[in-house]
């Protein structure tokens, strides 16, 4: 594991995230990990620290979570799932991070110039979110980001947001955890860098829910729009800048 201690860095401060919000913390920490480990150990590792860190947050979220639209979302994503696995199958690693990178920003810039935009929130509505959602987390580990989009164009609090983000991605973690053990895409030697960035990233998560308690946002949008496209901006210069020297 060259450059550990970057890598401890990397999750803290994705763990702080994660537990402020509710997301970011697979997108920060594999666009992080990405540039001192391979892909093939950083998603995984990365994965596996999520589901962790979203296990620790659900006791205290879940009474606050929409679990009417969580149902929702995961009918959808249970289509999407197999959609993205076989995007990651099928296109190469770089461009399919700037095709979904991409999608995000124009989502995220939309959202930011029309401030009043509302979504009626239908069934129908969420199960597609939650299928991109789904295929999204599949073929590159940012399923947040999508949902997140949606919930900022609904009338939800911050409160309820964040803790139905928090319920549904530790879901699909979940889902996509065992379908790369079952794909035996993953061995034993991956449960050391977990087993190790465990402390940073539970110190992470713990901070940035204690934040949270302290300081709730009034608003989703002023700290989930920043993160969206700063996270969209650097996943798109890092994977053109792999695609030109590969």
């Amino acid at each position: 594991m060259p450059h550990f201690e970057i890598a401890c860095v990397i999750v803290f401060l994705a763990s702080i995230v994660r537990g402020y919000t509710g997301f970011g913390f697979a997108a920060i920490a594999i666009s992080g990990l990405n540039l001192i480990w391979p892909a093939q150990m950083s998603v995984p590792v990365t994965l596996f620290i999520d589901v962790i860190s979203a296990v620790r947050l659900l006791p205290s979220v879940r009474r606050h979570a929409d679990m009417t639209m969580v149902k929702n979302l995961s009918l959808g994503a249970v289509a999407g799932i197999p959609i993205g696995l076989s995007m990651l199958l099928f296109i190469p690693d770089q461009p399919l991070k700037i095709l979904i990178s991409g999608l995000i920003l124009l989502m995220a810039v939309g959202l930011f110039f029309s401030p009043s935009f509302k979504i009626k929130e239908r069934a129908a509505y969420t199960r597609i979110v939650g299928g991109i959602s789904g295929g999204f987390t599949a073929a590159a580990s940012v399923g947040g980001l999508p949902l997140i989009c949606y919930l900022m164009s609904t009338a939800q609090n911050a409160l309820v947001q964040r803790a139905t983000v928090v319920v549904f991605l530790a879901c699909t973690d979940i889902v996509s955890i065992a379908l790369l053990l079952l794909s035996d895409a993953v061995d034993l030697s991956i449960w050391k860098p977990v087993l190790l960035l465990l402390i940073p990233a539970v110190a992470g998560v713990q901070c940035g829910h204690w934040c949270f308690t302290r300081r709730p946002p009034k608003t989703y949008r002023t700290i989930a729009l920043p993160i969206l496209t700063l996270l969209s901006v650097v996943t798109l210069f890092y994977s053109s800048q792999q695609l030109l020297t590969s």
